[in-house]
């Protein structure tokens, strides 16, 4: 399955890797990051969160689009289609400058 749900905004770290454990992926637009858009500190909050979880973070930077994946690296990673779809997607909203609000309610 190839097919990538609408992003939705994630703030908490520790909700962020309990999505990975659920096999999601997050795509971190920097500008979200925080007032100094500060990665290495985002970074270390995220894996704080996974490592209490026993989630282990497999995180790629992108600096040419200004964007973080982390995927579960315990897990099928997801495909190359899969995240390209995802970081269109990101870049979609971005390029309208819509923000991407939360995760709707099922």
């Amino acid at each position: 399955m190839n097919d990538v749900a609408e992003p939705y905004m994630v703030h908490d770290p520790r909700e962020m890797a309990g999505q990975l454990i659920n096999g999601n992926w997050i795509v971190a637009r920097w500008e979200h990051l925080g007032e100094d858009e500060d990665l290495d500190h985002w970074t270390a909050v995220l894996r704080g969160h996974c490592e209490e979880l026993d989630v282990d973070p497999y995180v790629i930077n992108i600096p040419r689009k200004s964007l973080t994946i982390v995927f579960n690296g315990a897990l099928p990673a997801p495909t190359f289609e899969q995240l390209e779809n995802s970081i269109a997607a990101i870049e979609y909203h971005r390029f309208l400058e819509r923000e991407i609000g939360p995760r709707p309610l099922d």
